[in-house]
């Protein structure tokens, strides 16, 4: 199994600013980045504060403010949102609101905009395979607003015309197996087409394909309604509990015929 080899202390500092050097030629750094780095190397905060101090002063390591303006310049070059950028440097340890300063500050002195980043992003974007789900999630991922994200997808001529996740699984679905799958949950008619509906499944041929089942025996509404009354224990020499029953077995479906012969039985 492996393990990871603790980090050599620093004995100078020296070894310090050398922890430092190395840390920021691997990336650019905040001074909160940093300091968690140094803090591993040394106990020793007058020489952590010395090494970040110096490094500031002579350009090495930006203030939080300069650091924020440039990735946010960056993040907007590469076509990503406020709340990406917003995201990404709160996890950086920049304060919120040295956050929005920077991305005010670049809209104002590049006129950006945030809905033509999006806009410009979709228009690059190869559109098979998604789902207009796949594709909002997608969009969101890269920090735009959602209200954005619907607006460029209704505008865009191609993605505007995608299908959902939950209307391409509809499309696939076989009537048939669906039907008879909320038929062994005791599920009448009504029911069964409403939830088929629901489903976004075309339910043009429901009535045919219901008919066809029946006729060959696959399904039969009159016993699975005489199973769901099984379910409760109605009184049914009583008239109002008789009244409840009916309204039971309607609310799931079955037809009166149905009902009024299971309640007769």
């Amino acid at each position: 199994m492996f393990t990871q080899r603790p980090i050599k202390q620093a004995k100078t500092i020296d070894n310090v600013y050398g922890s430092a050097y190395y840390h920021l030629e691997a990336k650019d750094r905040t001074i909160g980045e940093l300091r968690k780095k140094l803090e591993a190397k040394t106990d020793n905060q007058e020489w952590i504060d010395t090494v970040l101090n110096d490094l500031i002063d002579r350009g090495y390591l930006k203030s939080d403010k300069k650091f924020a303006v440039h990735f946010a310049e960056m993040a907007f070059n590469s076509e990503k949102g406020c709340q990406y950028i917003l995201t990404k440097l709160k996890e950086k340890g920049i304060e919120n609101s040295t956050a929005n300063e920077a991305i005010d500050y670049l809209v104002n002195r590049d006129n950006i905009c945030e809905l033509t980043l999006l806009n410009n992003r979709l228009s690059a974007m190869r559109l098979e395979g998604f789902s207009s789900d796949k594709l909002y999630s997608a969009l969101l991922k890269h920090g735009f607003r959602s209200s954005d994200v619907r607006e460029a997808i209704q505008s865009h001529p191609v993605a505007s015309t995608l299908s959902s996740k939950q209307q391409i699984k509809a499309d696939k679905a076989d009537i048939v197996k669906e039907i008879e799958r909320l038929a062994r949950k005791l599920k009448g008619k009504s029911v069964i087409k409403r939830e088929l509906q629901q489903k976004l499944i075309d339910v043009s041929q429901f009535d045919e394909q219901i008919e066809k089942l029946e006729m060959d025996g696959s399904i039969d509404f009159y016993q699975n309604c005489q199973l769901r009354l099984e379910k409760k224990r109605f009184d049914l020499t009583n008239s109002k509990e008789k009244s409840k029953a009916y309204a039971y077995l309607y609310s799931h479906g079955f037809s009166s015929d149905e009902i009024k012969e299971t309640l007769a039985s």
